[in-house]
């Protein structure tokens, strides 16, 4: 009688999980991977029926192009890859280099500062970990349009984001998927053994393996990939035995999802004066909690006539909860002040993103709260000997990102591997 039906299960059919499955099919072991949604892809998700042309309604930007993990696999299936045009407009600047002055000395501030606060903590043992409200100073009229540049990148305010994790992340030069990032990670999961609509409800450690057990069965296996969110874990939506230790449950208070939503505006060509692929900033001050109440606009995608306006942190958790109508009215309204009336008129149908209320995501990606910079370790480690853990949220400087759950996937292969072998 077979002890076990495969030698891994992973759990989740994102980029981590796909990365994972496609690693120990290829090393020769007896791999399935189940996901509870009815598609791959986790948080990359590309749809083309809403617009007739791709929309991202995950993640879009393939950031820190010298280090992406997904470039040379777009490339190879002979998807349209291109760089980010230095297209960046700022509202309300004749010269936009004013702003991205500002971006840079605050980024300055942050590497300095964070510096100096880990050679304290090495010295005393006392934790040093701060906001990145702590550090931002208004020195000018577009200083808190330079700081929600950050804040965007890893979907929280400036008072929830660690200053020692922000600066932990590698940045580097933007490239675009013009079939969609979505598209590219759904390419990669073709040919691999993959359950869809399969969601786990219990994971359990055995002597001589894992049992998963699913909405339709269960299924028995020598070690398990867990690659769902930490929004996923920390709303207790899987049961593991044993529960899971104190210590990641303490890093789950700290590694939390953020909120970051596209509200897609299509147009007719030509309707924004701008080129294909701008970015788009106007000035933005913080409120009385130090949160901004906007965003900004991706133009003209890839020449489509469809303009993503990207919110993140609570502004954009008010405008999902006040419904979709809102953020694409808050956004189509916000067009219309920069470029008049003509835009309204030349307006087609818009779509928004609601990611915290996806039952199998619970959000957009995992930053650190102040605090938690040195918790994503601890995500990172096995749990009872066979349960294993891949995503985003683990990997320590590509955080937030498809090309850090993509390495991360790899990194818990390589670790399965080891131990089967």
């Amino acid at each position: 009688m077979k002890v076990h039906d495969f030698d891994v299960v992973v759990v989740g059919a994102g980029a981590a999980g796909i990365a994972a499955t496609h690693a120990l099919k290829s090393a020769g072991l007896s791999v399935v991977c189940i996901e509870a949604s009815n598609r791959v892809g986790g948080r990359t998700h590309t749809d083309t029926e809403i617009f007739g042309v791709p929309f991202d309604m995950g993640a879009h930007w393939m950031h820190t192009e010298h280090a992406n993990a997904l470039k040379a696999p777009g490339l190879a299936l002979g998807l349209d890859l291109y760089a980010a045009p230095d297209n960046a407009v700022t509202y309300g600047l004749e010269d936009d280099a004013v702003l991205w002055d500002e971006v840079d000395e605050l980024h300055s501030a942050i590497t300095e500062a964070a510096r100096i606060d880990a050679e304290i903590e090495a010295s005393t043992g006392i934790p040093t970990d701060r906001s990145l409200a702590d550090i931002w100073q208004n020195k000018g009229h577009w200083s808190f349009t330079a700081a929600m540049t950050f804040a965007l990148s890893i979907a929280r305010d400036l008072p929830d984001t660690s200053l020692r994790d922000i600066s932990a992340w590698e940045g580097g030069d933007d490239w675009f998927c013009r079939e969609g990032f979505g598209h590219l990670i759904a390419c990669t999961a073709k040919g691999l053994p993959i359950k869809l609509a399969t969601p786990v409800t219990e994971i359990k450690s055995l002597t001589e393996g894992v049992q998963i057990t699913t909405a339709t069965g269960k299924i028995k296996a020598r070690t398990v990939i867990v690659t769902v969110s930490v929004g996923v874990l920390a709303e207790d939506i899987i049961h593991f035995d044993p529960p899971l230790e104190s210590d990641r449950r303490s890093a789950l208070e700290l590694i939390t999802m953020g909120d970051y939503n596209h509200a897609g505006l299509l147009f007719r060509s030509g309707a924004l004066p701008v080129q294909p692929d701008t970015w788009l900033t106007y000035h933005l001050e913080p409120d009385a909690n130090g949160v901004a109440r906007g965003g900004g606009f991706l133009c003209n995608i890839a020449n489509t006539g469809l303009t993503s306006f990207e919110s993140s942190g609570s502004f954009s958790r008010l405008l999902q909860d006040a419904g979709p109508e809102s953020a694409i009215e808050h956004a189509l309204e916000t067009l219309v002040g920069f470029f008049g009336t003509t835009v309204r008129k030349a307006f087609i149908k818009g779509h928004a993103t609601a990611w915290r209320n996806e039952p199998y995501v619970r959000g957009s990606y995992a930053g650190a709260k102040p605090g938690g910079h040195n918790k994503r370790a601890v995500l990172r480690q096995s749990h009872a000997e066979r349960v294993h853990f891949a995503g985003e949220a683990t990997h320590p400087n590509q955080q937030c990102s498809v090309s850090g759950a993509h390495l991360e996937g790899l990194r818990a292969a390589e670790d399965v591997l080891a131990q089967l072998r």
